[in-house]
């Protein structure tokens, strides 16, 4: 008897790990709706069973549209969205439909940060005070209203791409100038928060079920996310016993039950004040950079194979496999320019810790347009026996980790 083969429509912009692990499984047909400036990061349209385009994906209506037609052709089994900017347009999607899956009003407070924040502040979390900026002409007056020093992002975004630190009147001329570092790269809404002094920043990465978190890693970031960018960074893996782990793993429940989520994986972001806990954002997701290989590595979780198998509505039976020592990756940063030299593969080769090491970019490779905290050259994954080796492992990595811009002797853009 041949196996059944499961209809799975994506709705994306450019993330890939979801694709790829769908066009690597036979027993699903794939079937994409896209953007056209996103077409060309899909090198394996051949290999989908459809391929529809749409102006933007975040337009609810023009997405529908465009489903009720794939409808006359084929029964999804599954309408799945991988990143903030469709994962709540799949919401709607299956709440108009009455499909499986995390509802439109959920998927949408996980990803408006707007919304979030009111959610989590009506339960009672800690978070940080927030203004909504409605338009692009309300960045000025409404940052004034809100009070100095504050942060600025677009409302709907990840990555930490495009969040801005205002600090004083200069700042607020230059983040609400037309065509500046944020108008130029999203529309309004925006959210503006205090911002936070805190001590330390903590990410916990979790597989809900049925409302209950059976799994929850805890890691501790190098240094402040909003920092980032430019930088060294990465984080690295506490002991579940630890009492950081232990009060984070209880906050991400209080977190998930404030949104009411009830099957999917988890990225949240946490920071330590003087005064306690204040929770920052939270995906449900996978979380970027080197955090999936790190889960995969410590705990033998790999969180993009349960991410699809809860969207599927088929969760796998899996138990952690916790490795020991502490695991952590480290990303090597790209800045804007051409690439002109990169690192040979054996630079750590005399390194024990480094157990893996990937190179990103490549001599030739120019970097323009926005940059995440996870925009990256390299990374590398380490074990250490204990949490009080990685900031000197860090620092050596860091200073033999170096790349060099400068004329190109190709044009190929990266």
């Amino acid at each position: 008897m041949s196996e059944h083969i499961r209809d799975v429509l994506v709705v994306n912009r450019r993330r890939q790990e979801l694709v790829s692990r769908i066009l690597q499984d036979p027993s699903l047909r794939l079937s994409l709706i896209t953007e056209p400036g996103c077409l060309a990061d899909y090198s394996a349209t051949d290999d989908m069973e459809s391929v529809t385009l749409v102006d933007d994906v975040q337009n609810l209506d023009d997405v529908r549209r465009a489903v009720l037609k794939l409808l006359d052709r084929y029964t999804f089994d599954a309408i799945i969205g991988p990143a903030e900017s469709s994962i709540p347009t799949a919401g709607y999607l299956r709440s108009y439909l009455g499909m499986p899956g995390i509802p439109f009003d959920v998927a949408h407070a996980f990803c408006n940060k707007s919304a979030m924040k009111a959610r989590l502040r009506a339960a009672g979390l800690r978070v940080a005070r927030s203004t909504l900026a409605p338009l692009d002409s309300s960045v000025a007056p409404f940052l004034r209203r809100h009070g100095l020093p504050a942060v600025i992002k677009p409302a709907w975004g990840d990555g930490a791409a495009n969040v801005h630190v205002v600090r004083d009147e200069s700042d607020i001329i230059e983040v609400s100038r037309p065509g500046g570092p944020l108008l130029s790269n999203d529309t309004a809404p925006f959210l503006i928060e205090d911002f936070v002094e805190f001590e330390e920043e903590y990410h916990c990465d979790a597989l809900v079920r049925g409302g209950e978190v059976p799994f929850t890693a805890v890691s501790k970031y190098f240094g402040p996310l909003l920092q980032s960018k430019g930088s060294v960074f990465g984080s690295y893996t506490l002991p579940d016993d630890s009492a950081e782990a232990q009060e984070l793993t209880v906050l991400h429940q209080a977190v998930v039950d404030a949104l009411g989520l009830s099957d999917s994986v988890t990225h949240l972001e946490v920071l330590k004040t003087r005064d306690g806990y204040v929770v920052g954002e939270i995906a449900c997701r996978p979380g970027g950079g080197g955090v999936p290989q790190t889960l995969l590595r410590a705990y033998g979780f790999d969180p993009w194979e349960h991410f699809l198998a809860t969207e599927l509505n088929t969760p796998l039976e899996w138990t952690p496999r916790p490795a020991d020592g502490t695991h952590l990756w480290v990303m090597f940063p790209v800045r804007h320019g051409t690439v002109s030299r990169v690192p040979d593969a054996d630079v750590f080769a005399d390194v024990a810790e480094v157990e893996q090491l990937t190179i990103k970019a490549k001599p030739g490779d120019r970097i323009n347009g926005m940059l995440y905290s996870t925009s990256m050259a390299g990374v590398a994954h380490c074990r250490t026996d204990s949490a009080d080796d990685v900031p000197a492992l860090v620092r050596t990595l860091s200073e033999r980790f170096t790349v060099e811009y400068g004329t190109p002797r190709t044009t190929a853009a990266a």
